[in-house]
């Protein structure tokens, strides 16, 4: 039985989880005003101790990589990578809305996982919770308007969830009335137990990679990066 270390740093909560043979042994979330990168890797040796397992007995390692804080999943790819090179292991990038996505089904109508991405904007994609269904908005950076005209044509009910949601509940309940359902706050935070299963069955497709190859997905620009982008396009 394969055994998976999952690790969570993308948006306001740190999360660890072990998953051995498909089944989550342990798990570990924090909400810490401290630092991600302070926390992180004591929470590893907690969650692995909690597991009844060791370094050694891993097999893989999977981890959100983003979108979400630029921060935050620049720490928890940083450590995934650092990790697996030390072990000798693959690695997994999970996304972090399909994360959350797993975390609402199955779900009869559309799964709506929403980050927080400021600027006017929320991480965003929009899926049927039930097995077979089709994705409705892929992965990206939107306006909330944008959200919505991709839920235009679904006639069924709508399950938003995640830290999106909270500075635009108004604006999407207003749009879609009774269609608008709003998950538990409990299924707010991206549960590492959802990123463990999500990167034990890529692992069992063969879908790790050396840990060289994996790459954050940000979904847009960095404050920093979209400043020097404007600095290069303004010079004669």
């Amino acid at each position: 039985m394969s055994t998976v270390l999952a690790l969570d740093t993308c948006d306001r909560t740190i999360g660890v989880a072990v998953a051995v043979g498909g089944e989550v042994r342990c798990w570990r979330v924090e909400h810490s005003a401290q630092r991600h990168s302070v926390r992180l890797l004591a929470l590893v040796e907690e969650t692995l101790a909690g597991a009844a397992a060791e370094r050694g007995d891993l097999d893989g390692i999977a981890v959100t990589r983003g979108p979400g804080s630029f921060t935050g999943v620049r720490v928890g790819v940083a450590a995934a990578k650092g990790l697996a090179f030390a072990l000798g292991l693959p690695v997994v990038g999970v996304s972090s809305l399909e994360a959350l996505w797993r975390g609402a089904v199955p779900f009869p109508g559309a799964v709506v996982p929403v980050l927080d991405a400021r600027k006017g904007q929320v991480y965003a994609t929009a899926r049927q919770g039930l097995e077979g269904g089709g994705t409705l908005l892929g992965e990206g950076a939107w306006d909330p308007g944008e959200v919505l005209g991709a839920l235009a044509e679904e006639r069924g009910p709508c399950l938003f969830l995640g830290s999106g949601l909270e500075p635009y509940r108004e604006t999407f309940a207003r749009a879609l009335g009774e269609r608008f359902l709003e998950a538990s706050r409990t299924r707010w935070a991206i549960h590492p137990g959802d990123v463990a299963l999500a990167g034990w069955e890529a692992l069992q497709r063969g879908e790790g990679v050396v840990p060289a190859a994996l790459t954050p997905t940000y979904r847009r620009l960095s404050e920093a990066e979209e400043v020097r982008r404007r600095g290069v396009a303004a010079k004669p």
